[in-house]
């Protein structure tokens, strides 16, 4: 879902690209602060599924860089931030690419994408008139780059 939402934002990013145009690239970053609890932690596969106040769940890997992941247990109440960093890249594509276009609904208002391991996924845009700016076949590089800082607080 975050790869999707990500795309999305994609489509938002690059609304100066036009099919005439070299390469067109822009970087946002965005930093949000959360807090959850520890619904489940596996020490093993360092596992752990947190659970936010509306109820949604997360779950991920903790990196081997987290050391104190052995004092997390289930109930622990976290506290933290995400900062996020999303790349766009608009560019003509390569002759393998534009073997495999992707589509645009302007009607619907967005295109379908696929990502690195092939899936399409369709997607809107924030702004339809980014989708008068750019054409089937044209090649869209997202990279996100995550960082999450936590702490455990008294509950």
């Amino acid at each position: 879902m975050l790869r999707i939402a990500a795309l999305v934002l994609a489509l938002a990013c690059f609304a100066c690209a036009t099919s005439n145009e070299p390469a067109v690239s822009r970087e946002e970053t965005q930093i949000r602060t959360f807090r959850a609890r520890v619904a489940a932690v596996d020490q093993q596969t360092r596992v752990v599924t947190l659970v936010y106040g509306a109820g949604d769940k997360a779950t991920f890997r903790a990196d081997e860089a987290v050391r104190n992941l052995p004092q997390v247990a289930v109930g622990d109440e976290l506290v933290g931030e995400v900062m996020e960093s999303l790349a766009v890249e608009v560019r003509p594509a390569t002759a393998e690419e534009q073997a495999a276009p992707e589509s645009i609904d302007k009607p619907a208002g967005g295109g379908t994408l696929r990502d690195a391991l092939g899936n399409s996924h369709f997607v809107k845009v924030r702004d339809p008139a980014v989708l008068d700016r750019v054409k089937v076949g044209d090649t869209v590089v997202v990279t996100l780059t995550e960082a999450l800082r936590i702490e455990v607080v008294a509950p």
